[in-house]
């Protein structure tokens, strides 16, 4: 009996000493430095806000928050992190349920503390290639950080440029206003002008043909009381061989010998009768229009009265109809062009160059007022993005992002996917968003998100689609270079090149 009490008194012994060990010397193991500060009061709050647990619950290797809160050093809560220093290497998070599991997760080996494993401090040898990459890290941020710096004056002198342009187009457009104007005005003027005086020889034309129908039966009779005159016998001839035709016929005759221009057996007739005619009864004429006409004199002295008259009515009926086909021929713009219609279309060639002159600045100072509404950034730094695209080629596709405006995908030989239309900055300036693209099929419109790293030039690397229609790609560029972030990745550096640790034991 009293052997049965020992050994069931040494057995608790044992179990106690073993659920002892399993329990943390430092009751903040596993829990990550930033946190620390939130578990260091006496009533803590589970993080999901279901429940609270005192400081004495903590690590006691019991689960007391369905989220694992208050277990972070123990296996006793399936959802519960454990924290890794791992000195001198990349501190890491794992389950609480590996912790105690006979097998070494940290390089450190502190999440094997309960004694069943013994594992040895590895963080010093598996950093080395860390902290050489962190190394070169700060090196780039360095360089990256220069490169930012001078896409940000670029962007000061390119945002000042445009600024000036957009004022001097503004200027330019005030007075290409007035100009336009004025010679519209002026058109209207020469317009209205050119109408009055085609209407004006219009009805000159008309009366002026009225007129010598008139003068030409005048003239006609005076012919035929001339006609016993021996000094007019030649004109009487003459008379005689064109009294056959019709007044239309003889102007259109007359007007052909004006214009130098004969046609038909008629106008050889009248050539034929005027050529019997001696050279010196004859007399060449030249207009101002370049044109030559034929007027006869009377060679005689000794011409009676009467037969002098009748002469001077018949060659005054000539040269009336010859008048009056000049006349019509510039009615009808046979002639030359008058000077006040070239200075016309001179007036309306100047209205058409600066009326296309004022709608390219006008099209201009639009777009430029457009740009000025976008988001740039805190310093400008993605100004010089505005007009600018960058291309990936993946597989059989083309992926091609234009900030500020749209991101499209292109198969080789089929038409142009657009994945989305500009939105906005996201994270802080560190992502870009497109939305609105072109529909999936039984699917969401497409978008695209662009993650935006430091990188000494500005490049797209990789394109993934985590969800359907849900395109994800990273740019690398100097623009989020930040000098901040370089004190961050030299503490992190100084925290991996501290002395080498112990072995765990020590914890």
């Amino acid at each position: 009996m009293k052997l049965t009490l020992c050994l069931a008194i040494f057995s608790l012994l044992i179990q106690s000493h073993e659920s002892s060990s399993s329990l943390p010397s430092n009751s903040f193991l596993g829990i990550p430095p930033q946190d620390e500060d939130y578990f260091k009061a006496e009533i803590i709050k589970c993080k999901n806000g279901s429940k609270k647990f005192t400081r004495t619950q903590l690590n006691d290797d019991f689960c007391d928050c369905p989220d694992g809160t208050d277990e972070p050093g123990t296996s006793a809560c399936p959802q519960g992190k454990f924290y890794c220093k791992n000195a001198g290497h990349a501190p890491s998070l794992l389950f609480s349920s590996r912790v105690n599991d006979g097998i070494c997760d940290c390089c450190d080996g502190s999440d094997e503390y309960d004694g069943k494993v013994k594992c040895p401090n590895t963080c010093w040898e598996a950093g080395k290639i860390a902290r050489d990459k962190l190394e070169k890290k700060i090196e780039m941020y360095h360089e990256g950080v220069a490169l930012r710096k001078q896409e940000i004056e670029q962007a000061k002198r390119a945002i000042a440029r445009d600024n000036a342009e957009l004022l001097g187009l503004k200027n330019e457009k005030k007075v290409l206003e007035k100009v336009v104007k004025q010679l519209g005005e002026q058109i209207q003027k020469l317009d209205q002008k050119e109408r009055l005086e085609k209407e004006d020889k219009m009805k000159e034309a008309s009366n002026e043909i009225v007129e010598n129908e008139k003068s030409g039966i005048t003239d006609a009779k005076n012919v035929e009381l001339s006609e016993d005159s021996p000094s007019d016998q030649n004109k009487k001839d003459e008379h005689e061989t064109t009294e056959g035709l019709s007044r239309e016929e003889l102007g259109r005759l007359v007007a052909s010998r004006w214009t130098g221009k004969k046609s038909g057996d008629q106008a050889e007739e009248i050539d034929a009768a005027l050529s019997a005619r001696d050279a010196g009864d004859e007399e060449s004429v030249v207009d101002d229009a370049g044109h030559s006409s034929v007027r006869y004199k009377i060679a005689s002295e000794n011409h009676e009265p009467s037969s002098d008259i009748a002469s001077q009515s018949h060659q005054s009926w000539l040269v009336k109809i010859q008048e009056t086909a000049q006349n019509l021929l510039q009615s009808v713009n046979l002639l030359s062009t008058p000077v006040a219609n070239l200075d016309a279309n001179q007036v309306r060639k100047e209205y058409e160059s600066y009326t296309a002159k004022l709608s390219d600045i006008e099209s201009r100072i639009s777009s430029l007022t457009e740009k000025f509404k976008y988001d740039f950034g805190i310093e400008k730094e993605f100004y010089l993005f505005y007009d600018r695209c960058f291309e990936l080629k993946q597989d059989k596709y083309v992926y091609k992002v234009c900030p500020f405006k749209d991101a499209t995908q292109e198969e080789e030989g089929n038409s142009e996917t657009r994945l989305g239309n500009w939105e906005k900055f996201g994270n802080s300036y560190r992502m870009m968003l497109f939305s609105n693209g072109d529909g999936c099929w039984m699917g969401p419109d497409r978008s695209l998100k662009v993650k935006l790293r430091c990188g000494l030039k500005t490049e797209l690397i990789g394109v993934d689609e985590p969800s359907r229609c849900e395109y994800v790609t990273v740019m690398y560029t100097p623009v989020v270079c930040l000098e901040e972030k370089i004190k961050e990745l030299k503490q992190k550096l100084e925290s991996m090149n501290r002395e080498q640790p112990g072995s765990h034991d020590e914890l």
